[in-house]
């Protein structure tokens, strides 16, 4: 369990090589998006696709920030009696 947490830990942290590839990963999904998204044949239809594809994982990315920072983001703060 300890050396998960270190490997999410690198995730993180600004000066681990494993930050950068997580940073580009992020960025590889969202051009995947991208590109599938304007991957149409009719050009109307391209960017009303990518504006809802877009919004849709932003929506994903900010609904899910929110729901894992609610459940795990709070300290136990002891009481001053």
């Amino acid at each position: 369990m300890e050396s998960v947490r270190e490997v999410i830990h690198s995730f993180f942290v600004v000066d681990s090589i494993w930050s950068v590839v997580f940073r580009g990963a992020i960025w590889f999904v969202i051009a995947f998006f991208i590109i599938i998204s304007m991957d149409i044949t009719k050009p109307e239809e391209s960017s009303r696709k990518l504006k809802a594809n877009l919004g849709f994982f932003l929506l994903f990315l900010t609904l899910s920030t929110a729901l894992i920072w609610m459940l795990f983001g709070y300290q136990a703060v002891p009481l001053n009696s």
